[in-house]
């Protein structure tokens, strides 16, 4: 593979000649903001709204962005024409800049990166995650920040469990995974996703929007291990993958998944979906 171009403070250079000074209080405090979107050949996939998210969290954050909506499209779409990937993946990522007390954010430092990206699955997993819950509350979840402390810090946990992924829990409600969000099916096929407390993906969003066109009513709200219980179904929505169903949830198992499962009618309508918005790509 050809080396990659990414972008950096308003200059293209090569990935590996990239570089950001040690005095960044990304790197000395964890002070930072990104945001992730994946790229179907030339298609940069829900760009507008991953950038409204990264515009709402750099506000949030108190972190200055140098370039606008417009020239953040015009970086994204010469990475993608420079880099040549069938599919990859863009992070935008903004960090609390060079400080000289370690500690007062002064100027940003922006970087944009593309790097390859398997293929989602078209079929959706039918085995789906074993999920362990854990007592945790991310601070700021509406911001999507570089902080992925307790994420990495349970990793050695979740695979002792012999599970694929953690869901935080807190006060007896579930809120989100690291990196992707929740949904459960009600026995009367309600889909409800927790409203508060998570940072709200992107494919969450499209997830709800085609679940009411698919004709489910949908619910953001709080979920409780006691709802969780009483589900038929459960499934992760995330970029990368799409929809996962969740097969276990701590010591609580969900029967097999099959075509006539909501979730596997929910991964058809999103992956419809995501074929039009390509289409309609321009």
């Amino acid at each position: 593979m050809k080396p990659l171009t990414c972008y950096i403070n308003g200059t293209y250079l090569l990935t590996d000649e990239a570089k950001l000074p040690v005095n960044d209080l990304g790197f000395q405090r964890g002070y930072g903001i990104f945001d992730f979107l994946r790229v179907d050949g030339s298609t940069p996939l829900y760009q507008d709204d991953h950038l409204d998210r990264f515009f709402q969290s750099a506000q949030i954050m108190r972190l200055p962005v140098t370039e606008n909506r417009e020239a953040l499209k015009e970086v994204i779409r010469q990475l993608i024409k420079k880099n040549e990937l069938p599919h990859s993946g863009i992070r935008i990522m903004l960090s609390g800049g060079p400080s000289p007390d370690g500690y007062t954010i002064q100027q940003p430092n922006i970087a944009i990166v593309q790097a390859p990206l398997p293929a989602p699955p078209d079929a959706m997993m039918q085995t789906g995650y074993k999920v362990v819950t854990f007592e945790h509350q991310r601070q700021m979840p509406e911001v999507k920040t570089t902080d992925y402390l307790m994420a990495i810090w349970l990793q050695p946990w979740v695979k002792e469990q012999g599970a694929d992924d953690v869901l935080y829990r807190h006060n007896g409600f579930v809120s989100e995974f690291p990196r992707s969000n929740f949904f459960i099916v009600t026995k009367k096929d309600v889909i409800v996703t927790p409203a508060d407390h998570v940072l709200k993906g992107i494919t969450r969003k499209q997830l709800i929007q085609v679940a009411r066109q698919a004709g489910f009513e949908v619910e953001e709200r709080p979920v409780s291990i006691a709802d969780i219980a009483a589900a038929k179904e459960a499934f992760i929505s995330s970029s990368t993958k799409r929809i996962i169903p969740v097969r276990q949830v701590d010591e609580l198992l969900f029967a097999p998944y099959h075509a006539r499962s909501a979730t596997a009618k929910l991964f058809s309508a999103l992956r419809r979906h995501e074929k039009l918005t390509v289409e309609q790509f321009i």
